[in-house]
């Protein structure tokens, strides 16, 4: 009940503050590719990547090289770095493993996958990875039928499993609890669905969410999310935490992801905005038009500085 009250005078509090270094470090250019993801690779190693398979490194002070791979031109949606190595999913049955120690690249094509989209990936608890997504273009804002899944893998991307899968929903976020549970936000065009498994196979029905959910994290023994109100991007963004009231952000866009920095959530979104949520003062500072161009990925350099990205190449770090 606390936490929803919280929820209710964030939507009275809302207010434009400008206290941030802001820093430049690549101001987003309409003709140029976006970056769709960023991660954190080592304490002083970041990797963006996104659109035609776009693939940067920057480091903490925003200097920004290239990182050679053989690149198939296909979006990169997401990176994950996992004990020695990285992963890159796409949006069309391709995978890339990067070896840290042995400095080489695979690829990975998987031909039941054809036309499906890779769109979120986790390492789990028990050694294996978790992928989901659903039909290539669904990522893209394309009207198609979803044919959602949610499959299995191992490291050297030689077996994928399935073991969930739906043609009326895509999944967008999954996340693993430290119980072991595992949570996928699934969207049937109007609503989200939020499933869940206790064995990686069999998936039950938990919380329905209106809007779809892009996002999925834990933070102060909640379950948060982030996204929108609908299937219009550029309209109005939504926060919430499991089971408990929803937060509607009015022409900020949806709310692609999210991160935790000194205890707020730091969320950015497609109209261009950074959004700062602090429970403990019950208020919202918003940070407008740093680009004419959407943002995409958070990435959390300390807890006093962040890097993001987004659209035609747009890179920012933020220091609070």
């Amino acid at each position: 009940m606390k936490h929803q009250i919280q929820l209710v005078i964030l939507l009275l509090f809302y207010s434009n503050i400008f206290g941030q270094k802001i820093h430049v470090i690549s101001q987003g250019i309409e003709s140029d590719s976006s970056f769709y993801h960023i991660e954190k690779i080592n304490e002083n190693e970041f990797w963006a990547a996104g659109e035609y398979g776009i693939l940067k490194k920057i480091d903490s002070l925003g200097n920004v090289s290239s990182q050679s791979f053989p690149n198939e031109g296909l979006n990169i949606l997401k990176i994950i770095k996992k004990e020695n190595y990285i992963f890159l999913i796409t949006d069309n049955a391709l995978i890339y493993r990067y070896d840290i120690l042995n400095k080489i690249f695979i690829k990975k094509t998987f031909p039941n996958f054809k036309n499906k989209c890779f769109y979120d990936m986790i390492a789990l608890q028990n050694g294996k990875l978790m992928v989901c997504g659903g039909t290539s273009g669904i990522s893209k804002g394309e009207k198609k039928i979803p044919n959602g899944f949610i499959a299995i893998l191992d490291y050297d991307l030689e077996e994928i499993n399935i073991v969930w899968r739906s043609y009326r929903k895509f999944v967008w976020s999954l996340l693993e609890l430290e119980n072991g549970n595992v949570l996928a936000s699934t969207f049937n065009g109007l609503n989200t669905r939020i499933i869940k498994t206790e064995n990686y196979i069999d998936w039950k029905k938990d919380t329905k969410i209106k809007g779809l959910v892009h996002e999925i994290t834990f933070f102060d023994n909640n379950i948060w999310y982030v996204g929108a109100r609908n299937i219009h991007f550029k309209e109005n963004g939504i926060i919430g935490m499991k089971d408990q009231k929803q937060l509607l952000l009015n022409k900020t866009g949806c709310l692609w992801s999210m991160d935790v920095i000194n205890g707020k959530i730091i969320s950015v979104t497609a109209n261009c905005k950074l959004m700062i949520f602090d429970k403990n003062k019950s208020e919202i500072e918003q940070i407008k038009n740093l680009s004419p161009c959407a943002f995409y990925d958070i990435e959390k350099i300390s807890e006093s500085k962040i890097i993001i990205v987004g659209h035609g190449k747009s890179i920012y770090i933020i220091d609070f």
